[in-house]
Parts: C-alpha cells; structure tokens; sequence
C-alpha cells in the first residue's frame, strides 16, 4: 500500500537518499580525478588560495595587499579545513573543492524532485528525472570543469539557486525563516565571490520580475524590491570601501566602463521575462534557441578568427565536443513550458537561465577585449544548472509512457525510440567529461599541475635571486604560491617562443614546448620544433633538470650577468 501510494505522489525518503548518494559519489569521482595525476590543485588558481592559507596558518593574519575583497571567504574555509584535516592547504583544496562542487549536483536533484511533484509525476518518474539531473551535472564536461577546480566561484555556483529558491520561497509565502534564510546568502555573497555576486544580482532580479508578472500583489513588490535593491546597495557599498582598504576588487570596472548598457540590458531582461510568460510555447522555445545558437555560432566563428582579439582560437577537437551540448540544449527546449505552469521550481529556473543569457549578450555588446572573453566563459558556466534541468525533466517527459502516452506521440511513441532519446542525452554528456581534464588552448591532457613543475617553480623561487621567466602557466604558478620570493615574468619567454632573441636570465622551459606548445594565455600558444629546442638548451647553462612524462629544465644563457631580462641578440 506504501509503495503504490509512493508511485502517485512522489518520491520517498529512502529512493531520494538513494539517488543522493549515488549521484554524489559519481560527482565527488570526477572531481577527484585529477589527483590521479597530482595531488595538487588542478588550476593555478588553487595555489594562491593555498598560499594565503598556508600564510595565514603561519602568522595568524591573512595578507592583506595581496588578497582580492572576494578571497577572504574561500581562504578562510581553506585555512580552518586544513586545521580540521591535519593536512597541507595546497593538497587539502582539491579534495575540499570536489565537494562542494558535487554538492551542486544535489541541489539541482532537490529542484527538480520538487518539479516532478508539483507536475504530479509518479514517483518511478521523479526518481528518473532526479537521478538524470544529477548524473548529467556530475559528468558533464564545461560544468564539471568549472565546479572541480579550487575557486571560490564553486561556491557561488551552490549558493545561486539556493538564493533563487529562497527568494522564490519568501515572495511566495508569509513564512518569515525564508526572509532570514534569503538576508544570509546575500550577506555572504560578496566575500565568496565578485562575479557570482554579480550573477546573483541579476537572478533575485529575474525571480521578482517573474513573480511580479505572474502574481502581482503589494507584499511581492514591497519584499521584493526591498531584497533586491537591498542585496545590490550591498554588495556596492562593500567593493566601494574594499576599494579603499589594501584589498583589490576584480570585474566591477568591466560594468562600471559601460553602466548604461548594462542597465539596458537589465531592463531587456525585466521585458524579457515579462513576455516569456506571457507568450505561446512555440516563441518561448524561439526565445531561448536564438541566443543559444548565437553562442555556439561565435564559438564556431572563433575556429577561423577571433572574436576577442589577442585571445586563444576555439580548437576544432574541443568544438566537437562542445557541440555534443546541442542534444540537451535541443530537449530543455522542449521543457520551456515548464518555467511558465510550474510554480516553484519554473520561477526559480526562469531566472537562473535568464541571468546568464543577459550578461552574455553584455560582454559581447561591451567590447570585444581579453577581460570580456573571460566574462563570457565564466559566464556560460552558469547556463549549464538550468539547461541540464530542463533537459532532464524533458527526456524523462518523453522516454515515460505514462507522461507521454505512444498514440500522442506516433513514431517517437515507439519504445526503441524513447530509449534511444535517453541513451543519447547520457553518452552525449559522457562524451564531453573530457573538456574537464584538457588544458583549453593546447588540449593537452591532463591539464592540472604536475609535481615537477610544481618543486621547478619552488627552486626558481628559493634558489634564483634575479627574475627568471616562464610561460603563462609556471609564471602564474610561482606569482601565486610564491608571490614575495623572486620576480618571475613571462615577456621573454614568450618573445623567443614567438621567433625573437633568446631570454639571458634564468627560464624553466618544458618538452611539451615541442608538441603541444608553450601557454601564453589569453594569447595562442605558442610551438617550437624539436631540434631548435635541442639546439637552444644545448647552448645554455643547465642550472636544474627533471625527467619524466614532461621533462622540464632551468637553464640560464652563458651571457646571464644577475641582472633584470634582457634578450640575448647575436
């Protein structure tokens, strides 16, 4: 009796925990995978949160001329996760990372389970749909990417959703926990992360758009705006006087360089929402697939000349797998209906799908420099929550016969059909999960840092008294983890690398120099043929060597006097 009764209202306690902890097990795997390779963080950035951990452990205080106003939040998580762990915080943040990324995953299964039960879906099909979001998440190549690399941005990605739906939750209801619940995530967001706070700024305005222009009453405008106008004075007033502090403040410039297009864009967002829930199924899903496919269409342009000049082409083995997104960005479309009837999780979903699309169409809009083509990807990480959400409520709606009977839906009612449908969404997503593991511009795999890079850059930074210079990635490293030691920069390298004169001060260089190239990013990178880099270190002096998968030396040039970079000219 239990169990029929659980198969027509819901999902029970014990299948949601089920498909909670296979998801979450699936999710904290992939993001574990890189220490397969190296315990140590898999991107550069990981290193200067361990350092200003590291530091802070050491001293007491955190330093505060080198920290970002946003660093605050994650380093101090680090830091007490280290205490807690006995362990050292550059091999503590990848494993911590991986978990709270995959808690991502967990909420995306609550929202739609929520979804499914407010449909009146028989409790089978929320279970599918619950552990299809959760699974696609967990795999998917850009998003694991993205919530598997230590950067507190992971926790702005949890956080979104949680704040849409607590927002959501309050405007909704008198229950005032919500207000209390909706007042923490604001308050927390501008010391987690500068962009994400960005982002969140533009969600709580989608949900009180969509709530205004569903049910319009005076307590939703009065709370709303209230929240809204609150959380964006806020976070404001905090990077105004981050400013002023030691603390550096990253991305306001690139809205304070366009204010009135930003605005009109917000505004566009606002209209935007109004007419989507207020137009037919055909044009929602016209709505959502024209921006879309504008995406893919540049990222396609970028294959055969930059849309951001200076910036690194879209390499034509990631646009494959890139483009296998287009199988569930071709079924969400199908679930758009879903953001106007359903009334929890559509509102909720409207806004976190809304949001990324605006800022998108900002940046390209803004200008097309370096600084924007980072917005844009960090950006598009944000679209990959809702897409996949949609996409699995929609699969489900079709492969289930009870929600879709076969006379409604003649030949794709057949059953090898809809399974087929299904098994094309899972190896599609399965497909791209090596898009997380590449280094973006070389494809060379695997793109975390090894531990002879890692000890190179420790002895340049604890032996060499003069500059010594790198590529883009080793530079990084070392004005990361070791950001008083030594001075490191990355013009000669790079000058030589392009055809010019050989650098005379110290350079850590590597055979992967050969093959898939130097990084230089956000330019190209950069290749040299196997005997001009025989050649060149044959005729330096060898200061430190590693053998290896990718054996990298130190060498300096017989002309090197101690002094600052200077190109050798013969």
């Amino acid at each position: 009796m239990t169990g029929r009764r659980s198969e027509r209202v819901g999902m029970g306690p014990r299948d949601y925990a089920l498909v909670c902890l296979a998801v979450f097990a699936v999710a904290v795997a992939m993001r574990t995978l890189t220490l397969y390779w190296s315990p140590l963080p898999s991107t550069l950035d990981g290193f200067e949160y361990a350092a200003y951990a590291r530091d802070a452990l050491a001293t007491g205080h955190f330093p505060l001329s080198h920290l970002r106003a946003d660093h605050l939040g994650f380093a101090s998580f680090l830091a007490a996760a280290s205490v807690v762990l006995d362990g050292v915080p550059v091999r503590v943040v990848q494993p911590l990372i991986a978990f709270v990324g995959a808690a991502t995953c967990l909420v995306a299964i609550a929202l739609v389970r929520r979804a499914g039960q407010n449909l009146r879906w028989p409790g089978r099909e929320i279970r599918w749909v619950a552990a299809l979001v959760g699974f696609s998440l967990a795999v998917e190549g850009l998003y694991l990417r993205r919530t598997g690399i230590p950067d507190e941005e992971v926790i702005g990605l949890l956080y979104l959703p949680l704040l849409a739906l607590a927002l959501h939750r309050a405007l909704a209801s008198s229950d005032r926990r919500w207000l209390g619940l909706v007042a923490l995530f604001m308050l927390l967001y501008p010391v987690t992360h500068t962009f994400s706070t960005l982002m969140a700024g533009i969600v709580v305005i989608g949900v009180l758009a969509a709530h205004l222009f569903r049910t319009p009453a005076t307590r939703t405008a009065v709370v709303g705006l209230g929240f809204v106008g609150g959380f964006w004075g806020y976070f404001a007033a905090y990077y105004w006087v981050a400013e002023r502090t030691p603390l550096t403040v990253p991305y306001t410039g690139r809205v304070l360089s366009y204010p009135g297009l930003f605005v009109a864009w917000l505004i566009l967002l606002v209209i935007g929402i109004a007419w989507f829930l207020r137009t037919s199924d055909r044009l929602k899903r016209a709505a959502f697939l024209a921006p879309v496919a504008i995406g893919f269409a540049v990222l396609v342009a970028n294959v055969f000349q930059t849309i951001f000049p200076g910036t690194v082409r879209t390499p034509l083995p990631l646009l494959g797998l890139v483009l296998l997104l287009l199988v569930p960005v071709a079924l969400a479309s199908r679930s758009l209906p879903v953001l106007s009837r359903e009334p929890a999780t559509g509102v909720v979903l409207l806004a976190l799908l809304a949001a990324p699309i605006v800022m998108t169409f900002y940046s390209l809009t803004a200008a097309l420099t370096p600084e924007f083509f980072g917005t844009v990807m960090r950006t598009q990480t944000f679209a990959h929550f809702p897409v996949l959400a949609l996409a699995a409520l929609a699969t489900v709606r079709y492969v289930s016969p009870r929600l879709s009977p076969p006379t409604a839906m003649g030949f794709a009612g057949r059953p090898a059909v809809r399974r087929g449908l299904l098994v094309l969404l899972v190896v599609s997503l399965v497909l791209t999960a090596p898009i997380a593991f590449v280094n973006l511009d070389t494809l060379s795999f695997p793109s975390t840092t090894n531990e002879s890079e890692f000890a190179a850059v420790s002895f340049a930074a604890s032996h060499l008294d003069d500059q010594w210079t790198a590529d883009h990635s080793l530079t990084t490293l070392g004005k990361n983890y070791y950001p008083t030691r030594t001075e490191r920069t990355i013009e000669p390298a790079a000058t030589w690398l392009s055809g010019g004169p050989s650098p005379s001060c110290p350079t850590i260089s590597q055979r992967s120099w050969t093959t898939t190239g130097a990084h230089l990013f956000p330019a190209a990178p950069e290749t040299v043929t196997a005997g001009t880099y025989r050649g060149w270190t044959t005729e330096r002096n060898l200061i430190y060597s590693t053998t290896g998968r990718d054996p990298l030396s130190i060498s300096a040039s017989p002309e090197h006097d101690g002094k600052m970079c200077q190109p050798v000219r013969r």
